[in-house]
Order: structure tokens, then C-alpha cells, then sequence
């Protein structure tokens, strides 16, 4: 099932009343668990107060889904049992993770419920829709359940909730059905926080992160499987080390847009481990892939490792339905036709076949061979992958090539855990026409779970380089890009390496800045993503964006440049391109449509819509109600854009403001790019039998002029304080034709 077709019935729900939310949020401040967290979102003003402090750089928060697991389990009569809440209160007794020098603002009552007037009396005019989350919940909800991290030596504050789910699983109990709740957890929650980290038991671990990697869709934000062999409370316990990393690297603004798995202070593609010791504290590793990131006295990103699927983005999304008819088979020698028949033999749509080696089995038995011809033949796919800890499959021996000629698709290096959810993800996906299509599906590397041997691979060798014509940028670009793919090859002491890493971000950025797609191509060709920043801490997407350029724009989104990567400043993409003077409507569909959004609570954010207000910025207003923001919101001073408007004397924001919208398929003079001449237009003849929908790109904002500032005035009020008449009359006019219109 689709993250679409979920979110339908969804929607369908009844919102919850008052009296149910206050008992829910009641609960929440006992050390509840998952099941009663209706929204444990951090609150944002607790996130604008940290940023407050001159130490603190930056914030950002993690969702901790703590399904069960050894981390949390404590001792109960000699033995070490899960229970409910204690991982949550021994957590708030220790400072490394929960610091007691942060200190929580106080809102007052008043504030909140005239926040919560204020979202409720918001709505979303066009464009993508972000859920909304009652501020009373989100600051009720951010009681003893939210955690504060000290700051990092780089001065950033992690924020971290913990949803705890119940009852608590033993990883040996874990079953599909609770991979689907995590899919559907992390997406409910997707649009609230900056990362993910599930805590589980280590048995089934990789399972669950290989099954993770393949039900989440596009997605662009770290989501961190961890646990440990001892319990967090034990002097000795792996679990600090492991949850304390994990942490880091989830909310620390790393772009890493996997599933993960952090164990022994190594972080691996969740697609990629195993379990190799049931004792030890290294207890996974990565047979056929490296390390993403190391920790030791400092943190190694290896940024080049990071999967970036290409293509054109998209937004994130679940896929829930997964067969459950798999099943893995492991060759042994004398095993029997019958037991392999029974094991391929109906319901079964799908199987692992763990055979030896480079991918063999007995060549001498001719029973084996038909029997997994006849299952192949009724449909049933198989994937070969070898018993090896390390290696993979390869068709060099003649059963080899007899299995792949049967139908048998090759494994290459992919574990037993990655074969065996890939093919339930790849059975489940009701999209693909026919088994062809599945098949082709299952030979492709989807999450960086396979290295695929092809005869097209990529050389060592990528850019020949004509140093006649090195006068010109592509060459001068292709000349540097060869040059450290050289250094880095050939350099035992890596200077070139260096080098490369230090001057690659400012040249994808200049050439990001100056639409120049055709050295970003090259770059991508040589590093194979394009997530760099500049000095500055500007990706190449923030450059493009900023300079309205729509061509690489398109490029970088194609080649995963993450929509969600803030800058120095803070800013996402998206908000860069709307404080842009170059931006164009396109270019910001462009990003919604990559899955681009803004949390119309965030406090910042109504702030930075009132300072455009105070400047009188229409296109900035204009692209803000695009991007599905509602310009009647109070900020944390009692005003919304019209208030703030009025005192600075902006008298044509404040006729955009209270000018009435209009509908979608009512036309304006000019080009919907051109958002300065746009004339306001109304209609009265209005079809009551549809949904109306409003074109923020032309027409006013329909802000209500009555609504009232935190000290109770309206807009008008205060432009009569002021002696401001010409907004007075525009002011009593809008007043007049709202009064009319609901009268009519």
C-alpha cells in the first residue's frame, strides 16, 4: 500500500475532542508510551528558546521509536525482562543524555490558547498540504518525554523524543506487521523531525533495517537502527555508546538519506549487515561494503559511500504491502528433491537460495535441477546468494550459469536479510505489471544493497581531458575532476585526495551559481553525488536555488541534492528560494514537488513571513500562501502579517492582505511568473457544489481584517492609533465587503 492510498483513510478520521486530547496529553506527562503520543513532536518554541543562547549554533530533533530490545530491559527476578517507562526515567537521571542546564521556557496559558486560535482559524489556500500539529498538544506533549542533549563541541542542541511502543518486543518476536507500524510511525512524523532512530533488539536487527530500507520511499532524512548486547543501565553497557552516536548522527545535519544501522561506533547501510557475534559488542558488521561513518576521537563522515539513488525526485512515502509467501533455502550436501520441492511448493512466491561459494550446487544432481526449473516455470522467484560470510555470487561455474538459465536470478553480494525483504517488497509491489517486471526489479540495486557485476561498469578511468582547450570551463572543469581522480589513486600520502575534497564543493558551487549543468555533470560523474557545501556552508542546491536558476535546479534534484540540507544560516532550500529576488514560481514548484515543505507552526517561520510583511514584500507573501502557509497566524508577539503591515505603513501589502482571493480557474493579465502587476479580481458567481480552490498566485490573500492582536485590537484599530487614513479607508472598505458578503 501506498503512502497515498494510507493517507486517504487517514483523513477520514474524526479529529479528536478537546476532553480526549487533554486525557491523552495527561497521560503523556506520566511516562506514557507510543500508543498514547498523538503528536510528540518537539515543541518549536522550546527549539527557538535554545537558539537563543549565543553557544547555540544550531537544533534539531530525532524521533526515538524504542520498539524493545535488550537497551532497555532491566533486571527481574535474575533475569533481564523489558520494562514499561524505565528506559525513559533512567534516562532522565543521566546528563550525557539529558541536560540539566537546559532549562525549558514557561508559556503562559494565554499564549497557548491564542496559538491554538490561531492554527485553527488557518487554513491552507493551495499547493501541498502539511499536516498541522495543536500547539497546546505540542507543548503539553514536550513534557517528560523530550530530551535535551548538551551541546556539541560545534555548539548545536539535539532534541530528542521517545515514543515508546507497547508492549515492548523481544526482536525474536518481531514479525512484518511491526515493520509496517515503524513505516507508519516514522511516516506520520516524517515532516516533524530531523531524524529517526529505532532502538531494537539485536536479534532480528538487520532484518528489520534491510526490510526498513526497502518500505521507505524516497526518502531524505537518516532513520538510525541501534540496541545493544547489555542494558543501558549496566556499568559496562555497549548501549551509552550506541544510543549516544546514534544520536549524533541523526540530529547532528548530516545528509545521510538512509536506513542505518550504528553499532560499536560504526554506522553501516542497514541493507548491508549481519549479525557476527551473539556476544561480542562488535556484534554486526558489513561483509561486502565499508563503513559509512566511523567514530573515534572524532566523527568520519565518508560522504562518497552514502547512497544517493538518481532520478527525479520525489516525496517520501511508505510501501506497506509486503508478501509474506518467502522463504530461504539453504543447500547442504545430500539434501533431497523432496525437501527442496516441498520448500518451493505452493503458497511460496518467493525464495532465497543459499548455495555454496561463488553460487553452486551439486551439478551431478539432476532432480535439483528440475525441480527448481518446474518452480521457476510456475512463477516462483529465486534469488542465489552465497553461504560465504564474504563474497558474492558469480555465474563462473557451470551450475551457476544452469541456474541463471533457469530462471534463478543472481544475488551478487547481497546478504541473506536483503534478499529475503527485497523480495517481499519486490512480490508486494502490485504496480509491476508481471514477473518479468519483478524480476527485472530484483536484479537492480535499489538501496545499495547489491553490487552489481556488469560488463558496463563503471572504468577508473572517466574523463578524458583535452588540455588544448583547458581555456575553457567544461575542460578546465574536466581537467581537475581527472587530475584527482588520478591524485587520489596514485598518492599514498592522499594529498590529492585532500585537495579534491577541499576544492570540489566551491567549484560545484560556483557552477551551481552560474547554471553551468555541464560541469556538475562531470562532478557527479567523478564523486557520484553532488552534496557539497562551500566554506560558507552553501550546497550547490542552495546556490541554484538562490540565483533562480531552474536548469540546475532540475539537475541537482535529479542527482539527490537534498531539499531538507540547511545552510549557515539555517535556511533550507526552500526558504532560500523564497527570500530570493531571482526566485520564480516554477523553480519553487520545482522543490515542492521534490518534496520541499515548511511547518507552518514553527515560530521562526511566522516570524520571517511578518518581516516580509514589514517590508512590503508581496512576491515573498505570495510564495509563502503557495507553499501552503497561512498569513493569519499570530507570531510570538501577538501579530500576524496584516498587524505588522500596518505599522510599518505598507499600504499595498496591506491591500494584497485584505484583498479577497480568487479561485483557480480565474485568469489574470500577464504571466502567472509575473507576480508584481497582478490585478486583484473578484466573483460573486460562485458554484456551491465544489470544493473552491484558491490560486495564491493571483488575487489578494483574504486575510480577516477583524482578527484581533494578542492585546486585543484589529489592524484597523491600529491604523487609527497611528493617524495612518490612507489605510484606514482601505481597511474600513474590506471590513464593509466581508460584512456584505456574509450577509449575501
Amino acid at each position: 500500500m501506498s503512502f497515498d492510498s494510507e493517507s486517504a483513510s487517514m483523513n477520514g478520521k474524526a479529529e479528536p475532542n478537546l476532553q480526549d486530547r487533554r486525557w491523552s496529553m495527561r497521560k503523556i506527562d506520566e511516562y506514557t508510551q507510543a500508543s498514547c503520543l498523538l503528536h510528540p513532536a518537539i515543541d518549536p518554541y522550546v527549539l527557538d528558546a535554545a537558539l537563543q543562547d549565543p553557544e547555540c549554533s544550531a537544533v534539531s530533533s530525532v524521533l526515538v521509536l524504542y520498539t524493545g530490545g535488550t537497551i532497555g530491559m532491566r533486571l527481574v527476578d535474575n533475569a533481564y525482562q523489558p520494562v514499561p517507562n524505565f528506559l525513559t526515567k533512567f534516562l532522565h537521571r543521566v546528563p550525557t543524555f539529558n541536560d540539566p542546564k537546559f532549562k525549558r521556557p514557561q508559556r503562559s496559558l494565554a499564549m497557548l490558547l491564542n496559538s491554538r486560535r490561531a492554527l485553527s482559524a488557518s487554513h491552507v489556500d493551495s499547493g501541498p498540504q502539511s499536516p498541522t500539529i495543536d500547539p497546546l498538544e505540542r507543548c503539553l506533549s514536550s513534557g517528560k518525554s523530550i530530551f535535551a542533549l548538551p551541546l556539541s563541541k560545534d555548539g548545536r542542541r539535539i532534541f530528542y523524543s521517545i515514543a515508546e511502543y507497547s508492549p515492548l518486543l523481544d526482536s525474536s518476536d518481531m514479525t512484518m506487521d511491526d515493520w509496517v507500524r515503524i513505516a507508519r510511525d516514522i511516516r506520520t512524523y516524517y515532516n516533524y523531525f530531523d531524524g529517526f532512530i529505532i532502538l531494537h533488539g539485536t536479534d532480528t536487527l538487520a532484518y528489520t533495517a534491510s526490510a526498513l530500507s526497502f518500505m521507505l520511499e524516497n526518502l531524505a532524512k537518516p532513520v538510525i537502527v541501534t540496541g545493544s548486547q547489555l542494558p543501558l543501565f549496566e556499568l559496562r553497557s555497549d548501549g551509552w555508546n550506541n544510543f549516544l552516536g546514534a544520536l549524533l548522527l541523526a540530529g547532528g545535519g548530516y545528509h545521510i538519506p538512509e536506513v542505518t544501522v550504528f553499532f560499536h561506533d560504526k554506522l553501516y547501510r542497514g541493507s548491508r549487515v549481519v549479525k557476527r557475534s551473539s556476544s561480542e559488542f562488535h556484534a554486526f558488521a558489513s561483509p561486502n561494503y565499508p563503513a559509512l561513518a566511523k567514530y573515534g576521537t572524532d566523527m568520519v563522515l565518508y560522504s562518497e559511500l552514502v547512497f544517493h539513488p538518481v532520478g527525479v525526485p520525489r516525496p517520501f512515502s511508505i510501501h506497506t504491502d509486503l508478501c509474506r509467501d518467502v522463504t530461504v533455502l539453504n543447500m547442504f550436501p545430500s539434501i533431497s528433491a523432496q525437501h527442496v520441492a516441498t520448500f518451493l511448493a505452493p503458497p511460496t512466491k518467493g525464495a532465497v537460495i543459499r548455495t555454496y561459494g561463488a553460487g553452486n550446487i551439486p551439478s551431478l544432481r539432476k532432480d535439483l535441477l528440475e525441480v527448481l526449473k518446474a518452480a521457476g516455470d510456475r512463477g516462483v522467484l529465486m534469488i542465489n546468494v552465497t553461504q560465504c560470510y564474504n563474497g558474492a555470487v558469480k555465474a563462473i561455474y557451470s551450475t551457476g550459469v544452469i541456474l541463471n538459465e533457469f530462471g534463478v536470478i543472481p544475488g551478487y553480494d547481497m546478504t541473506t536479510e536483503a534478499a529475503l525483504t527485497k523480495l517481499a517488497y519486490v512480490l508486494g509491489r502490485t504496480d509491476l505489471p508481471d514477473m518479468k517486471s519483478k524480476r527485472a526489479l530484483l536484479l537492480r540495486n535499489l538501496r545499495g544493497e547489491v553490487t552489481v557485476q556488469a560488463d558496463d561498469a563503471q572504468k577508473a578511468n572517466l574523463l578524458p581531458v583535452e588540455y588544448e582547450k583547458i581555456g575553457s570551463a567544461k575542460s578546465m572543469m574536466s581537467y581537475f575532476a581527472h587530475m584527482f581522480t588520478e591524485a587520489a589513486e596514485s598518492e599514498s600520502d592522499g594529498r590529492g585526495l585532500l585537495w579534491a575534497r577541499l576544492m570540489a564543493p566551491a567549484i560545484a558551487c560556483s557552477a551551481a551559481a552560474s547554471n553551468n549543468v555541464a560541469a556538475l555533470k562531470e562532478l557527479f560523474a567523478v564523486f557520484g553525488h553532488l552534496q557539497l557545501e562551500d566554506s560558507e556552508g552553501f550546497s550547490a542546491l542552495h546556490k541554484a536555488v538562490w540565483y533562480g536558476h531552474l536548469t540546475a535546479t532540475q539537475f541537482l534534484l535529479e542527482h539527490a541534492a537534498s531539499v531538507h540540507k540547511k545552510d549557515f544560516y539555517g535556511l533550507t532550500p526552500l526558504e532560500c528560494a523564497i527570500k530570493s529576488p531571482h526566485v520564480t514560481p516554477e523553480l519553487v514548484k520545482l522543490l515542492l514537488d521534490a518534496g520541499a515543505y515548511l511547518v507552518p507552526s514553527d515560530p521562526q517561520l511566522r516570524r520571517t513571513i511578518n518581516a516580509a510583511a514589514a517590508t512590503g514584500d508581496i512576491r515573498a507573501l505570495r510564495l509563502y500562501r503557495m507553499v501552503g502557509c497561512s498569513l493569519e497566524n499570530l507570531d510570538d508577539e501577538g501579530r500576524n502579517p496584516l498587524h505588522v503591515a500596518v505599522a510599518n505603513r505598507r499600504l499595498e501589502a496591506v491591500k494584497y492582505l485584505v484583498a479577497p482571493k480568487l479561485q483557480q480557474e480565474q485568469q489574470q493579465d500577464g504571466p502567472i511568473s509575473d507576480l508584481s502587476g497582478i490585478k486583484d479580481k473578484v466573483t460573486n458567481e460562485v458554484d456551491d457544489t465544489t470544493p473552491t480552490t484558491y490560486n495564491p498566485l493571483v488575487g489578494g490573500a483574504g486575510v480577516d481584517p477583524e482578527i484581533l492582536t494578542t492585546w486585543g485590537t484589529t489592524a484597523l484599530e491600529e491604523a487609527k492609533i497611528r493617524r495612518f487614513d490612507e489605510i484606514v479607508e482601505v481597511l474600513k472598505e474590506a471590513t464593509s465587503m466581508r460584512m456584505n458578503n456574509m450577509h449575501f
